[in-house]
């Protein structure tokens, strides 16, 4: 996530990465220095945003357009590819 983060920031993507309140932090920053994040990370604590959203497992991610609206919502990981068309898709 991070290179295509990189790749397309430049023409307005913004990726957050959320910690939900059932991950440990300790396992969310171990990944994050493993797996070398450069996109924005938060804690969940409260439970509230995956509450907003419906999150019951993770990955989830969410596809939200340049006009705020989420476009969809998918559970379990997608590779790159699948990712990149999403972000293609959204930018046009």
């Amino acid at each position: 996530m991070s290179a295509l983060y990189e790749k397309y920031k430049s023409r307005g993507l913004i990726v957050l990465g959320i910690n939900v309140p059932w991950d440990k932090e300790h396992s969310v920053r171990a990944f994050m220095d493993v797996y070398k994040v450069t996109y924005l990370v938060g804690r969940d604590a409260s439970g509230t945003i995956s509450g907003l959203y419906d999150i019951e497992a993770t990955p989830t991610s969410l596809f939200i357009d340049k006009a705020g609206r989420l476009t969809e919502q998918h559970v379990g990981t997608l590779a790159e590819a699948d990712f990149q068309r999403r972000i293609e898709a959204l930018l046009k």
